[in-house]
């Protein structure tokens, strides 16, 4: 974890705070008249500080619109004290000599004519990624650690690590629903030496999920606890964004919009566990039109399955790389899952916890009061959506309830209250590490 603050009355040079080549992971930024801090923990930044934010029920929908994309996102998040809390999403940030803030924009990859183009980018670009972190001049170096279950994305991934000299591969045994999803089969196929884990059992209590959802992200990627005896020191490859990018169906999206935001709740945890995140899918994907092309060619064809589930350049690394066919992408599974979805799933903070998020009233009230519009309007658009799939004349009508699915689900006022008390509870964890280096 590592925050950097400046001042007008320091002598600055113009900085370049350079932010994750994806969208899983920011910069956060505090400014006020005098006084600019950059950080890329958000507990750590308000702990430094001293900085209690306010209850906001827009914090979900805002932290959320990072899926829709590098140019569309809410940027602010809140202000408090003179102060105005902000994030950076993949664009590096500059900071001139007055505090003045600007957006960089990061190089776009060269074109792909091809599949073969195409692949020894990704290649190349985590040739180097691995070199980079292994690198004898850093205090800790990093290893290769692929992920893999039985669809597309993690295994694309791990089959080009592997000729990286990546030698593991992780894997959960279920996926959500405890449907079977373990990446064994794949990881043998390729060589590698397979890790299974249990997916992470029902939250017994609040701190073990605290530092998931203090990213404000819902906490789904909770599932992926069981990898931690695993991470320290390692480079985590990981298929996030493959469901966009690979998606030889999909749209043309050169903006990294998601279709959901699993993958963002690890932040803090990864901060926590010592690993780099490092999802494959994301090199090059602003070139996606032309990813999009490729999964079209002719050299292509003997690759799709022309189904709805449908990833031939996936398909073509696996089989090249000697995965037989039926062991990967024969049905889309899920990992994750949200908690404020599902109430019963994650128990109460304790006492103290709810004591520093304290709330009275009349925001008590006013949160039923949401809850219950939420709800309406869920209902009301799942059943519009029903009978537009019976009637196609008013097919789309539930858009009139729900207009952006992607942001709505986070608009639940439990998401708010779950990452107020994550972040409070994060937050002690910086606290008691801030104390016992003032007293070193």
């Amino acid at each position: 974890t590592e925050i950097y603050t400046l001042s007008l009355h320091d002598a600055l040079p113009i900085y370049c705070f350079v932010t994750p080549s994806h969208t899983l992971e920011v910069l956060f930024v505090l400014s006020r008249k005098d006084e600019l801090a950059v950080s890329n923990s958000l507990c750590f930044l308000l702990e430094f500080y001293k900085v209690k934010v306010p209850f906001d029920l827009h914090f979900g929908s805002r932290f959320a619109s990072a899926v829709l994309g590098i140019d569309a996102y809410e940027a602010k998040l809140t202000s408090v004290r003179g102060a105005e809390i902000s994030r950076v999403i993949y664009d590096n940030l500059t900071v001139t000599k007055e505090l003045r803030t600007g957006r960089i924009q990061k190089p776009i990859a060269p074109p792909f004519p091809n599949y073969s183009s195409y692949i020894q980018y990704l290649t190349e670009t985590l040739r180097s990624a691995f070199a980079n972190a292994c690198d004898p001049g850093r205090q800790v170096q990093f290893s290769p650690l692929a992920t893999c279950s039985t669809g597309y994305d993690s295994a694309a991934g791990a089959a080009i690590a592997k000729q990286l000299g990546c030698r593991q591969v992780i894997t959960l045994k279920t996926s959500r629903g405890e449907v079977v999803d373990s990446g064994r089969l794949v990881g043998q196929a390729l060589g590698l030496e397979v890790i299974e884990t249990e997916r992470s059992p029902a939250v017994k209590s609040f701190e073990d999920v605290a530092e998931f959802l203090a990213t404000g992200m819902g906490g789904e990627d909770y599932c992926f606890l069981g990898f931690s005896p695993y991470l320290d020191g390692r480079i985590l490859l990981t298929g996030f964004h493959g469901g966009k990018v690979w998606d030889a169906d999909g749209k043309p999206n050169a903006v990294l919009a998601r279709k959901d935001i699993s993958g963002s709740s690890l932040q803090e945890f990864r901060l926590q566990r010592n690993f780099i995140h490092l999802p494959v899918p994301f090199i090059g994907a602003r070139r996606h039109a032309e990813i999009l092309v490729i999964s079209h060619m002719e050299e292509m064809n003997a690759y799709r399955l022309n189904n709805n589930y449908d990833k031939p350049i996936c398909r073509r690394l696996l089989e090249e790389s000697g995965v037989a066919r039926e062991l990967f992408g024969q049905k889309k599974k899920a990992a994750s899952d949200l908690f404020f979805l599902n109430p019963m799933s994650l128990p109460s903070p304790d006492r103290s916890i709810q004591e520093e998020t304290a709330i009275g009233p009349a925001t008590r009230a006013r949160i039923r009061l949401v809850g219950f519009i939420w709800r309406c309007r869920r209902s009301l658009s799942w059943r519009a959506k029903e009978a537009g799939d019976r009637f196609s004349p008013i097919k789309g009508l539930e858009r009139i309830f729900i207009s952006e699915p992607r942001i709505f689900e986070h608009q639940h006022p439990k998401s708010v209250m779950d990452f107020l008390n994550g972040l409070a509870l994060t937050r002690r964890r910086y606290r008691a590490g801030l104390k016992a280096r003032t007293i070193v």
